[in-house]
């Protein structure tokens, strides 16, 4: 009868989320976005990774299209994503920090904006609007 029961409870939470796009064993959604406001036409290199995942390596050129993803917190908390950006001759100029920490008393809007400019990152959600500097490059 246990197994029926956990069978039962397993099969409409599947079908929940078939019939209505909500999946209760996922958090809140937010979107990194990353841009690359670099001079001189530099190019910007964005890894991210997460304790599951690779996001991958990722270029992006002055003036070009926003590198974005989204992330869904776990249910019990503890995300976290980490990016590396680079830039110069062969990447070697690096800046690697925490892109997002799971902090359900510090709201965000669902949003966190990086700008890599020369002097460093910057970085604005959509609560604190307000680009500021975050990160040195190394």
């Amino acid at each position: 009868m246990k197994n029926i029961s956990i069978f039962l409870f397993v099969f409409t939470l599947c079908m929940i989320d078939n019939a209505y796009g909500a999946n209760l064993l996922k958090g809140e959604k937010t979107t990194l976005y990353f841009r690359n406001g670099l001079s001189y036409k530099k190019w910007l290199k964005v890894h991210c990774k997460s304790g599951n995942d690779d996001m991958g390596v990722h270029y992006l050129k002055p003036g070009g299209i926003d590198y974005t993803f989204s992330v869904h917190d776990n249910v019990f908390g503890g995300t976290l994503i980490w990016c590396t950006l680079s830039k110069g001759p062969d990447y070697k100029v690096s800046s690697r920090f925490d892109a997002y920490k799971q902090n359900k008393d510090k709201p965000h809007g669902k949003s966190y904006n990086y700008l890599a400019k020369d002097d460093g990152i910057y970085h604005s959600n959509l609560v604190e609007f307000k680009l500021h500097k975050k990160f040195d490059w190394k």
